[in-house]
């Protein structure tokens, strides 16, 4: 894991299980997808975490873990 992996990791911590818990699935999801042979937008498969990850972002702010 690379440093700045290491930093949005613990920036994504702080939003609750709902963050880690689809970083994860993020994690595991792009590998199978490069692994796959097909192919695979990966700017647009980042936009889409960045996204959910602004909506969690909101949702930890309001209370919602």
């Amino acid at each position: 894991m690379s440093s700045s992996d290491q930093v949005a990791q613990q920036e994504y911590s702080s939003l609750g299980l709902s963050a880690q818990e689809f970083l994860a699935y993020c994690a595991a999801e792009r590998e199978r997808r490069q692994n796959s042979g097909e192919i695979f937008d990966e700017e647009t498969f980042d936009q889409a975490i960045d996204t959910v990850l602004s909506k969690l972002r909101v949702l930890a702010d309001e209370g919602w873990t």
